[in-house]
């Protein structure tokens, strides 16, 4: 088939087509829906991963979260370049879908060498993939095809179902098998876009370079062909070329909106950090019963609590917090045709906001998210109290609960959920120099056994299933040992045990930071103990509804629809036809690598202050912006010089 005769074919229904686009369309759809739900899942779990199973602390998890999350973003303006330059889009996508594969599965072992080179590889593979996937769907079309839009359209969906399912699947085989088979089935997941997209290549170079011989061999047809050579917002070379100062103050209005969106999404990714906890440690996650005392509690005069409160059938029915991720794609995928038909409704009546207006409400609605999490916060934070004589040395009650934790006059007092960490923290820096000794030691030399271990088994000198244990002897100025949560720490056989007649800890395994600050919590005193623990179990029925959750994101995706995409659109309008790409690589950095970097540094602040204190930030930065730009829309509407 000539290229003269492609021209002039009807753009209906062709064979090879389906829904009125070429079928590698959906090649296309499904690899990004697969490396989406592979993205999406595994940053759902990462901040639970590090607080609650590595047991880090907020701030040292919100640093790694942040280069993670910044790179990430980051990472994608090279990996254009190399297209470009040396690989082309298309084996651009497979290397970086395989290194992104590559990621997952180390993600799936546990020690840290795996974690850090696996992060360093989702980095690396999104770089290759995201933005070369991406310039592929617009190479299926001629200049001047109406179905571009609506391409881009079906990509966003795919988009947003893969961000969808991705946390639910990857959340649910958390709950149900463990972290690491949840990072595994992100991989799994890559893995499946990535045989989707080599299986429909061929297709798609097929279409593209019909597409370019067409370009290049005629001109296009049509009614669109003289609005796809000249557009009015980035005229050509002949004499309707805007003069600089056009192009001057256009540049100056997309700095400006870049700064302002910056403020958006510093907001808007609390998502999978601070949002993810407070759903995690905060939020009553069952649908149809109110907060439960944790059943983790070995001390009896909580067990017929937990017992009774254990009813079983629909009421157990819960969600993880991994699972809150999901809620905002789905407000997306539900309300974006609301939101695109109400902007050419009111097109049609003449009344449609200009950009810079539209993000005005974008931030407008980022601050009264966070006003609804600021009654959220007031629910949660009610007293608890318990009665203890004094607060033992070496135990900063500020740095727990949120700050919130406080004695006075032989009184413990907390105000909110004491979250099961910070719970077992207190009760470690309570214990006795010489017990943390003596754990620290049983730590150091389970782990050099191991080793030991690992080492003769590899040389034939013991069995594959020889079994260890070392041992620790506790001095007798430790009292007695009461376990405060389950000693077996993982599995069904007790990996630390306490002989009280030899007075020895042993250990039949390695113990994560996890697993001693759990020994630790056992070696608090039997006061401070039972009044810590009182407070722990009472605060936990405080747990707020889920209805807050999902009112926050309902409003902060209102606001993302109104300033994410017509922020990109801007850009394509705006900026002067020889930079745009330069100017949609700074949006992309701004509001990708700057904000999210800058949101995670600011959620290692998450516990330092109450919550309420901690969400008022961000509505008083939406407040603020909301009314700069409106202040500013006199100044910026007249530098578009035209550009609604």
């Amino acid at each position: 088939m000539s290229s003269q005769s492609a021209t002039l074919e009807l753009p209906g229904r062709r064979p090879g087509e389906l829904f009125g686009h070429p079928t590698c369309l959906f090649t296309l759809f499904f690899t990004e829906f697969w490396e989406r739900f592979s993205f999406y899942g595994m940053k759902a779990l990462l901040i639970l991963y590090l607080v609650n199973y590595l047991f880090w602390r907020q701030a040292d998890a919100s640093y790694v979260f942040a280069w993670y999350a910044g790179l990430v973003y980051a990472t994608p303006i090279l990996g254009g370049i190399i297209a470009d330059r040396w690989l082309g889009a298309r084996w651009s996508v497979v290397v970086g879908g395989v290194i992104i594969a590559i990621g997952h599965f180390l993600l799936a072992f546990e020690p840290m060498p795996f974690f850090y080179s696996g992060l360093g590889c989702l980095i690396v593979g999104t770089g290759f993939l995201k933005p070369n996937i991406s310039t592929q769907v617009g190479a299926l079309y001629r200049s001047g095809d109406g179905r571009r839009d609506s391409a881009f359209t079906i990509f966003y969906m795919g988009i947003n179902l893969g961000a969808f399912f991705g946390p639910l699947v990857c959340g649910w085989l958390r709950i149900n098998k463990g972290y690491h088979y949840g990072f595994a089935a992100a991989g799994v997941g890559m893995v499946i876009g990535l045989i989707l997209y080599i299986i429909g290549m061929k297709r798609v170079v097929a279409r593209e370079r019909l597409i370019a011989a067409e370009e290049a061999g005629a001109t296009p047809a049509g009614p669109d062909a003289a609005a796809a050579a000249v557009s009015p917002a980035n005229p050509g070379p002949t004499g309707s070329t805007p003069a600089k100062h056009v192009y001057r103050d256009r540049c100056i209005v997309l700095i400006v909106i870049c700064v302002f969106a910056i403020l958006f999404w510093v907001g808007f990714e609390q998502a999978a950090n601070v949002m993810n906890l407070w759903a995690d440690q905060h939020t009553n996650m069952h649908i149809f019963r109110a907060a439960a005392p944790p059943a983790a509690v070995n001390l009896p005069e909580f067990t017929d609590a937990v017992a009774a409160d254990a009813r079983g059938g629909i009421r157990d029915w819960r969600i993880s917090a991994e699972m809150t991720q999901s809620i905002n794609p789905f407000f997306i995928v539900t309300l974006a045709v609301v939101f695109a038909w109400l902007w050419q409704f009111l097109e049609r009546r003449q009344r449609q906001p200009s950009t810079p207006l539209k993000m005005a409400f974008g931030v407008f609605f980022l601050s009264l998210a966070y006003g609804i999490m600021l009654l959220a916060a007031q629910a949660e934070s009610r007293p608890t109290s318990a009665a203890l004589t004094q607060v033992p040395a070496g135990v900063n009650l500020q740095e727990y609960g949120a700050t919130r934790l406080h004695w006075d006059e032989g009184t413990l007092h907390m105000r909110g959920v004491l979250t099961d960490n910070d719970w077992m923290r207190a009760l470690g820096a309570s214990s006795s120099p010489e017990y943390q000794q003596a754990v620290t030691a049983l730590q150091k030399a389970a782990a050099e056994r191991h080793e030991e271990v690992r080492r003769a088994k590899s040389a034939g000198l013991l069995a594959r299933d020889a079994t260890w244990e070392v041992q620790v002897p506790v001095p007798s100025e430790v009292g007695e040992l009461v376990p405060v949560a389950d000693w077996p720490l993982e599995g069904e056989q007790p990996k630390v045990r306490w002989l009280p007649e030899e007075r020895t800890l042993c250990a039949s395994g390695t113990l994560s930071d996890r697993d001693r600050a759990q020994v630790l919590a056992a070696g608090a005193g039997p006061e401070f103990r039972a009044a810590l623990t009182s407070i722990y179990v009472e605060s936990s029925v405080l747990k707020v509804s889920i209805v807050w959750l999902l009112a926050f994101y309902l409003v902060i995706t209102i606001g993302e629809l109104c300033l994410s995409p017509v922020g990109l659109s801007l850009v394509t309008k705006a900026a002067p036809a020889r930079y745009v790409g330069l100017f949609m690589g700074l949006w992309f950095f701004t509001t990708g690598f700057i904000a999210n970097f800058a949101a995670h540094t600011i959620g290692g602040y998450w516990g330092t202050m109450t919550p309420a204190d901690y969400f008022m930030i961000f509505g008083v930065i939406g407040v603020v912006a909301t009314v700069i730009m409106l202040l500013l829309l006199r100044v910026l509407r007249p530098m578009l010089h035209g550009i609604h």
